[in-house]
């Protein structure tokens, strides 16, 4: 409600709590995400850690298993005195089944060390003893040769390398120098292979382990002893490749560096799957045959699984939905505890309405105290009035009574906009309600009373609610709550509405009430008047069967024929005055049933005059009838003949002394029946009500009858579907003019119905 400022714990328990749900919720969520990754993250360090010292391990594993096969060649060399031969190194080498058990290898060579002099003797006893096109290669002057002897298995690879002097490659020469002087193996840098050949060419390195005489005791004797190297090339791609398959698919990227630096010259193996500068990545140094390698792991997309990815986003995904979940069952339930205090309140004060319409049937005084207590409760004030036939009735209330002055002031003021542009205007023409909000000013503008506009701006008005107050499907009336606090919301509406019912109810209510109580005081003056009506005839008759009597005892015939005339009157009126009443009866039961034929008005109009020619002389009201021809339409005789006679009943009742006019004529497919007196005539205020049940435009002290003569006559002619107005001017007298049509179509053929209230048209 816009106008009541509610509580901080209320708002506190409406906005805050479920905030506070919300927020410890997704306190629990960020948390519960932030463990859950942490705790993938550890898994996933730990595994990659293991997976990456695993495979270390296993490219260390394999390069000391080739060392100790490179040891156990060099025992087979030294066992042959150092110069062994083709034929039993090839069966030597074929034993140790290297491409079984020692996969990624080249194979197992024996270079020969020579001295100059020792060069042409070497080369031509290789020539003698197995290949004649041997050669020690390239070619130039050197102080000590090296020349690959045999490398077995001898493929075409491997052929290619047969001769070649690797003590004259730099890179290859300090491998050799550094094993020669240490006695033990030594691996050479990154190199390509004597063996390469086509596109597929990958980096390669060799291992040494020297040969000597005998067993030398110092650098110096491990110079003059030396006769050779047994040495093992490896292409670096084929070797780590066939060392690492065993291992799981490959989720970790591999690249293997000669040294500490991680260069592109110093590089042995990538697998072009390790992405640089991935989350997870670790560098190991590795001790191959003397020389440092760098192994650098890298855990590639798949390393981690679909699982672990998205665990800790459904983790932080289920926790959002709990908390969205928890937040809308906190604010539901906040909301639902709300909306019945709302409702509680709500009914409280319809309760407090209904209980004040109730005390007091007059509405004149129980609007005012309503308004006031909507004021109070649900609007900064209330403004309201009810459509009265003598104008509109305002009220107001506000909490201050100054104000609700005021507002009844300036609304008094104002009266209804005729345009009906807004507020209550707008909910009388509309029948719906009317609102206007955040227009603080903008409401002004729709005011046409300046009062009116001085108010909404004195009040600080921001929103009206206009409710109209219907009952039976028509607006009677208004209310309008004004809001100094914003605008209505929906639940503000249904109370506005539930108001504006309780309201028009209330009205409803007095005013059927006053109607009922109207009804039973025209009853009873009814009966008194029909009573007294009845009576005089019945007294006339007994007095003059009395004295009818008395003239026959005495056989007075001139005085029984005046008694039976007057005893004849009597009984004519006491039948029409129960004609009437049988009329009354059958009309507000629908039971008026017609019999339509065809009939000459102008000849009923002949027979009614002629039947009045006597009460009218008795009354010296000369009848005049002009019917110059027939008038022929579909109608019930018994009915026409009877508006006719009340009518001229009432033209001779009401004009005593003076003509009476009868006219019948055409205008068209319409026929015109009218009636003029010059007597008393009728105020314009009352020509609309004479047409109503027990209604009058005199004294009922000064003229008799029930007050149906005219209510009939409308009864009647509506229900031919015709129309009967009247012209008047007050002592000059009036004309009654029914209008029906000739066509057959447009006659009724229906029985009448029930009676009503609605007023004649008039001319």
């Amino acid at each position: 409600m816009p106008n009541r400022r509610r509580p901080p714990v209320v708002v506190l328990r409406t906005h805050a709590v479920p905030a506070a749900v919300a927020a410890i919720s997704l306190a629990a969520a960020l948390a519960s995400w932030q463990y859950v990754r942490a705790a993938v993250q550890a898994q996933e360090a730990a595994r990659f850690r293991e997976r990456a010292t695993a495979g270390t391990d296993a490219i260390r594993d394999r390069m000391n298993a080739y060392v100790a096969m490179l040891r156990a060649t060099r025992g087979f060399v030294e066992a042959t005195g150092g110069e062994p031969d083709r034929i039993g190194f090839r069966a030597y080498v074929q034993s140790t089944e290297l491409t079984r058990y020692y996969r990624g290898i080249q194979g197992l060579g024996w270079s020969r060390a020579l001295l100059p002099r020792d060069l042409e003797a070497h080369v031509a006893a290789v020539r003698a003893q197995w290949d004649p096109g041997y050669r020690v290669w390239p070619e130039g002057e050197r102080a000590l040769y090296s020349s690959i002897v045999f490398l077995e298995p001898l493929d075409w690879r491997n052929r290619r390398a047969i001769g070649f002097d690797m003590f004259s490659e730099p890179v290859r020469r300090a491998a050799m120098e550094r094993a020669r002087d240490s006695g033990d193996v030594a691996a050479s840098g990154p190199v390509e292979l004597v063996q390469e050949a086509g596109s597929e060419r990958q980096a390669g390195f060799l291992v040494y382990l020297p040969v000597y005489a005998r067993a030398p005791r110092s650098l110096q004797e491990r110079r003059e002893l030396l006769r050779g190297w047994v040495y093992a090339p490896f292409r670096a791609t084929d070797l780590l490749r066939s060392t690492l398959d065993d291992a799981p698919a490959r989720t970790i990227g591999l690249a293997v560096y000669d040294g500490e630096a991680e260069t592109t010259d110093a590089l042995l193996y990538d697998d072009g799957t390790a992405a640089r500068g991935g989350a997870l990545t670790t560098a190991q140094r590795l001790e191959v045959a003397g020389r440092t390698w760098t192994v650098r792991h890298t855990a590639t997309a798949a390393f981690v699984s679909l699982t672990d990815r998205a665990l800790p986003g459904l983790v932080l995904g289920v926790g959002a939905a709990l908390t969205v979940l928890l937040f809308w069952i906190t604010r539901s339930e906040v909301m639902a505890r709300g909306r019945a205090e709302q409702d509680a309140r709500r009914t409280a004060f319809l309760a407090a309405a209904s209980q004040r319409l109730a005390s007091d049937l007059d509405y004149r005084r129980t609007l005012p105290e309503v308004a006031r207590l909507a004021a109070e409760r649900v609007a900064d004030a209330c403004v309201g009035c009810v459509v009265e036939p003598t104008g509109p009735l305002w009220f107001a209330g506000h909490r201050e009574p100054a104000r609700a002055e005021g507002w009844l002031a300036a609304a008094a003021a104002a009266g209804l906009d005729p345009e009906g542009r807004t507020g209550i205007a707008a909910a009388l023409s509309t029948g719906q309600p009317h609102e206007v909000d955040h227009a603080p000013d903008r409401l002004p503008h729709f005011a046409r009373s300046p009062a009116v506009a001085a108010r909404l701006r004195e009040e600080r008005v921001e929103a009206l609610l206009s409710v109209p107050l219907v009952v039976r499907g028509e607006p009677v009336g208004a209310v309008t709550l004004l809001s100094a606090h914003g605008p209505f919301d929906a639940h503000d509406r249904a109370l506005a509405e539930d108001l504006a019912r309780l309201l028009a109810a209330a009205v409803d209510t007095a005013r059927l009430t006053w109607r009922a109580q109207d009804a039973v005081r025209v009853r009873d003056e009814f009966l008194s008047i029909a009573s007294h009506e009845l009576k005089t005839p019945l007294t006339s008759l007994a007095l003059q069967s009395d004295s009818l009597r008395a003239s026959a005892g005495r056989g007075d015939a001139d005085a029984l024929v005046r008694k039976s005339e007057v005893i004849r009157r009597s009984v004519d009126r006491l039948t029409r005055l129960v004609a009437s009443l049988l009329d009354l009866s059958r009309i507000n039961a629908g039971r008026l049933e017609l019999e339509l034929e065809p009939v000459d008005l102008a000849e009923v109009a002949r027979d009614v005059v002629a039947r009045f020619e006597e009460e009218a002389s008795r009354a010296a009201c000369p009848l005049s009838l002009e019917a110059p021809e027939p008038v022929v339409g579909r109608w019930d005789r018994v009915r026409l003949d009877q508006v006719l006679t009340n009518l001229l009943g009432n033209a001779v009742k009401y004009g005593p002394g003076r003509p009476v006019e009868v006219r019948v004529r055409t205008d068209g497919d319409r026929a015109l029946l009218s009636v003029r007196d010059h007597g008393i005539g009728i105020s314009a205020a009352d020509q609309r009500r004479i047409f109503e049940r027990f209604e009058r435009a005199v004294s009922r002290r000064h003229y008799g009858g029930f007050g149906l003569g005219l209510w009939i006559v409308r009864e009647i002619v509506e229900v031919l579907g015709g129309t009967v107005r009247v012209e008047s001017t007050p002592g000059a007298g009036s004309t009654f003019t029914v209008t029906l049509s000739r066509a057959p179509e447009a006659a009724a053929t229906h029985r009448a119905g029930a009676a009503t209230t609605s007023p004649p048209p008039t001319a």
